[in-house]
């Protein structure tokens, strides 16, 4: 015998919604991630001059010019350094796709990014997320809004 009975049930239409948002959410952290690793790399190529860091000094100009390592416009100096950094900076996903990762494995970039005692911050990780925050905002807003159209 049957009295009474409610069924509280998600229909079809909203799963297909929340599945849609999920991939769309992923493809905006995808192409958020690979922005901002774009302009991480384009700072430590062009740190100098595109974030206005102080130039280097006089003594230190002379001896890369002897070296023929000018002009210097990235982060660190010599050619090879500012290459072993920029080929460090990597990216992976986590979380099913839901969360972007850009990381590098060389030990001193904390170092360049924050800087120390005797040597000036020269951040690259930062002024890039804050460069392209609007834009990580803007993507992940549009994937929302065209789940739910």
């Amino acid at each position: 015998m049957k009295f009474m009975d409610i069924t509280v049930k998600v229909d079809k239409s909203l799963l297909t919604i929340a599945e849609e948002l999920e991939d769309n959410l992923k493809d905006a952290i995808k192409q958020a991630t690979l922005e901002v690793k774009e302009e991480v790399l384009d700072n430590i190529r062009r740190g100098y001059v595109k974030l206005n860091y102080p130039p280097i000094s006089e003594s230190y100009r002379k001896q890369l010019e002897r070296k023929g390592l000018l002009p210097h416009e990235g982060l660190i100096s010599p050619r090879e350094d500012k290459k072993k950094l920029e080929k460090s900076i990597s990216h992976s996903f986590r979380r099913g796709g839901l969360e972007g990762v850009i990381k590098t494995s060389r030990p001193y970039a904390i170092f360049v990014e924050q800087g120390t005692k005797k040597m000036p911050a020269r951040p690259f990780f930062q002024p890039a997320l804050k460069a392209k925050k609007e834009r990580v905002e803007e993507l992940i807003k549009k994937a929302i809004e065209d789940a739910l159209d």
